[in-house]
C-alpha cells in the first residue's frame, strides 16, 4: 500500500513537472514571436524593426528588460469563467536607468493554426510623478522626451 501511495505521488509530481515545462516552453515561444514581430504591424507609423529591437532603442541599451505571458489583467477568478475567453498578453517591462518604466502588453489572438494576430492591449510610461497611458507605440518617443529630467549640474548655473 505504501509503495502504491509513493508511486501515485511520484506520478503526480512528474505530471505537474511535465505540464509546467510544456507551459514554460509555450510561454517562451510566444515571447519569442512577440519580440520578433515587426513593430510596424503594431503601429503603422513605426518602422519594420522587430519589436524587441525597437523597445531597446526607445528604452536605451542600459535599461533592464523583463518579459512574461499573462492574462492581460482580465482574469476575474469568478467561478465558471470560460478559459477560452481569457485573453493572452505578452508583457514587456523596461526599467530605464533614470527610474522611469515602460510597460507594454501585446495581446495575442488565440488561433488553432498558430498564425495569431497581435495588437497593443496596453501601454504606459511610469515616472516618479505620474503614469501616462500611451495610445499608440509611436507616442512613446515624445512622452519619453517630455518626461526626461535633465541631470542636475551645478556648474551650468554659474
Amino acid at each position: 500500500m505504501k509503495l502504491m501511495v509513493l508511486f501515485l505521488g511520484l506520478l503526480g509530481a512528474a505530471f505537474a513537472f511535465a505540464s509546467g515545462n510544456a507551459e514554460s516552453a509555450r510561454d517562451a515561444a510566444l515571447i519569442a514571436r512577440v519580440k520578433s514581430v515587426p513593430v510596424a504591424k503594431l503601429d503603422a507609423a513605426l518602422p519594420a524593426l522587430p519589436f524587441e529591437q525597437w523597445l531597446v532603442v526607445e528604452a536605451g541599451k542600459d535599461a533592464s528588460f523583463r518579459w512574461e505571458v499573462n492574462d492581460c489583467g482580465e482574469q476575474t477568478g469568478a467561478p465558471g469563467q470560460n478559459p477560452d475567453e481569457i485573453p493572452t498578453c505578452v508583457e514587456a517591462d523596461a526599467s530605464l536607468k533614470d527610474g522611469r518604466e515602460i510597460v507594454i502588453m501585446i495581446g495575442v489572438e488565440k488561433s488553432s493554426h498558430g498564425n495569431a494576430g497581435m495588437s497593443v492591449d496596453f501601454a504606459q510610461l511610469v515616472t516618479t510623478r505620474e503614469r501616462i497611458t500611451i495610445k499608440q507605440l509611436s507616442d512613446f518617443p515624445a512622452a519619453l522626451v517630455r518626461t526626461h529630467a535633465p541631470a542636475h549640474n551645478p556648474e551650468i548655473v554659474k
